[in-house]
């Protein structure tokens, strides 16, 4: 069952095809370029000039005596969209946040599914909450990032939560491989 699972996740991302989803890992030396945004524009707000679709991808399994989990920040680029005339290098930046914030959450879910006790038989289960719970702590945070910022539009608060960010990259930096593996029981 727990090989299916993972099967199940890996076979609906093959079938995904290149052209549906076009993803961007985040690593520490990327810097996000207009030509990155290329999905449809999906507001019909005009005052909002750009929307980065970032997500986090987590495949658990079992292997023997050994969880693995990894747990990728990305961006889709099909999914990402601009107004490419209205868009800023200071609303690049702003969005780069959100990607770096994504990252940091990642780092926190494997902090948070170390501190687990859990076994073969519920590990899938209690990984998938701790999931619901830090995607739901990131979007709070994604929403306070905007909020604070207004959406990049307030300098102070910009560099503010750039160092913010970046603070906390550092504090979870033992946690920056994408794959976990740690001994679980039965």
């Amino acid at each position: 069952m727990r090989f299916l699972t993972v099967f199940v996740i890996c076979f609906v991302l093959s079938q995904t095809t290149n052209a549906q989803r076009e993803l961007i890992e985040w690593n520490d030396s990327l810097s996000f370029k207009i030509e990155d945004y290329k999905g449809p524009i999906t507001s019909p707000d005009k005052s909002l000039h750009i929307s980065t679709n970032c997500g986090l991808y987590c495949i658990p399994q079992i292997v023997g005596d050994t969880a693995i989990l990894t747990i990728i920040a990305y961006m889709d680029k099909n999914k990402s969209w601009a107004r490419k005339k209205d868009v800023t290098p200071a609303l690049l930046e702003h969005e780069k946040g959100h990607f770096d914030l994504t990252e940091v959450f990642a780092r926190k879910m494997k902090k948070r599914v170390l501190a687990l006790r859990t076994n073969k038989r519920t590990f899938i289960k209690d990984v998938q909450e701790v999931y619901d719970k830090t995607w739901e702590d990131l979007q709070k945070q994604h929403q306070a990032y905007d909020k604070a910022t207004e959406f990049s539009n307030v300098e102070f608060a910009q560099r503010t939560w750039q160092n913010y960010i970046k603070e906390h990259l550092v504090q979870y930096h033992f946690y920056a491989s994408q794959t976990i593996r740690f001994p679980i029981k039965d």
